[in-house]
């Protein structure tokens, strides 16, 4: 006997414990959104491809190693030496350096370099062998278009903005599935606070119809009344599989950002309306910035402008200044017949002047206006984003407050209405009152503690919409 009693003690704890749902806060819901909803993750995918882009932007300005080595034969025999056929050619030569180019526009290459050359002649049989040598510093710059690293720098800086927009955007809609996640965790809070209050009015619904059942039976009440209360009741069972149809949806909602494909949440959730009163005069909207996606507009008119800038450069006219400066610049060696050697060995360097001019003159006054008019359309589309956003966010701030002021009174609304309800049961009982007023007070009763609801579900959608878009939480 014991044995059946702590067996049936087990078998209803294992089911309390089933169905216990873990409780899920508002925060503890977005985390789970990070970690798993496909949209989100493609989102933050996206905006780490960007920063290794912006990353690889940099590497203008790296250093980077180059080594290059040849190899030539010639046996043609075609060419001649003071008189004497060419037999063979040999040429040997190697470049290793380390290169770089600086924000000034200067490229600077330190290295090392050499050739040697032999050549054997006919019918002779003589040879001679040159062989060059050592270590150098090269370097290079525009006098115009590079100057001072003009469009190098600009063609980053168009670069960056373009990356940057792109962050911005995508923080845009990282920021949209969050407030989505939200949204969605409020409605199906929203939803199961509907089908309690629907449970509880159609429980009072039915406490009338029972009472009616009881006096028509009693001959004490006319069958309208049954009637009456019998479409309530109806009317009730209606609005609760309404409910019921709503928090379904709610839950497929909330499923969906976690990637679940199931309409069943084993979650239960803060309750919304406990929270009215701290949205109601807690809470208050705050603007610490503008919103990304305004950002992104202006990052592109700064690219615009970079782009415009560069183009204006790369176009026109050029004048490159070249240097080289080789610290062992010579080491010929020449062995004749009777093995005679001459060595020379001395410094050298080389200046180069080089201008350049295109000549399309009509074409590129062409292209400079396509350039300038990207610019301002950038410009344009930037200014109309801000007042766009301006706009959305005094609306915001209008809507917050109007709220506000529409819940204060439809509380007062359902606490008149909650008054008259009671009334009207007093007087049904005395028989001063018919149960069609009953019932209508009880459904203004509901249609203002639906407009309660509603009214804090509406601040709180205002108030996440701006915690989304005008705070840097994420």
């Amino acid at each position: 006997m014991k044995k059946k009693l702590l067996f049936a003690v087990f078998i209803v704890f294992a089911a309390a414990q089933i169905g216990r749902a873990e409780f899920l806060t508002l925060q503890g819901y977005v985390d789970l959104v990070l970690q798993n909803n496909a949209d989100f993750q493609s989102v933050q995918a996206n905006i780490d491809a960007v920063n290794g882009k912006l990353a690889a932007i940099e590497r203008t300005y790296s250093y980077y190693l180059s080594a290059g080595a040849g190899y030539t034969v010639d046996r043609s025999q075609r060419q001649s030496f003071n008189g004497m056929t060419i037999k063979d050619l040999k040429n040997v030569s190697y470049d290793v350096s380390v290169n770089k180019q600086f924000e000034t526009g200067t490229q600077v290459s330190v290295g090392f370099n050499g050739t040697y050359n032999s050549v054997s002649l006919l019918p002779s049989g003589d040879g001679a062998s040159n062989d060059l040598a050592g270590p150098f510093v090269r370097l290079q710059q525009s006098l115009l278009q590079e100057f001072n690293g003009g469009s190098t720098k600009a063609s980053l800086a168009k670069a960056r903005a373009d990356a940057q927009s792109a962050l911005y955007l995508l923080k845009y809609q990282k920021q949209s599935i969050i407030l989505k996640a939200k949204l969605a965790y409020w409605n199906l809070s929203y939803a199961r606070t509907v089908i309690d209050f629907r449970k509880t009015s159609l429980s009072r619904t039915k406490k009338i119809l029972d009472w009616n059942q009881r006096r028509y039976n009693l001959d004490l009440a006319e069958k309208t009344d049954l009637l009456q209360s019998q479409a309530a009741l109806k009317l009730g069972e209606l609005n609760l599989k309404l409910a019921y149809e709503s928090e379904l949806q709610a839950r497929r909602n909330f499923n969906v950002l976690l990637n679940i494909d199931s309409a069943n949440v084993n979650y239960e959730v803060e309750k919304f309306a406990e929270n009215g009163a701290e949205y109601e005069k807690g809470k208050i909207l705050e603007k610490e910035g503008v919103r990304a996606d305004v950002l992104s507009a202006l990052e592109n008119v700064k690219s615009a402008q970079y782009d415009q800038e560069a183009q204006e450069k790369t176009s026109g006219a050029d004048l490159v200044l070249a240097g080289q400066f080789s610290l062992n610049g010579v080491d010929n060696e020449f062995r004749d017949a009777a093995d005679y050697v001459i060595h020379a060995s001395r410094p050298s360097y080389s200046l180069s002047l080089r201008y350049t001019l295109p000549l399309d003159f009509k074409i590129r006054k062409a292209v400079n206006e396509g350039y300038e008019a990207a610019r301002v359309s950038a410009q344009k589309a930037a200014q109309a984003a801000s007042i766009t956003e301006n706009n959305d966010w005094l609306q915001l701030v209008d809507n917050w407050e109007n709220a506000k002021s529409r819940l204060t009174l439809v509380v007062e609304i359902r606490t008149v209405q909650q008054q008259r309800h009671e009334e009207e049961q007093s007087l049904l009982k005395k028989g001063r009152s018919t149960t069609y007023m009953v019932i209508q007070s009880e459904q203004d009763l509901d249609d203002a503690t639906l407009n309660v609801l509603q009214g804090v579900f509406e601040l709180i959608t205002i108030y996440e919409q701006a915690e989304a878009f005008y705070k840097n939480n994420y």
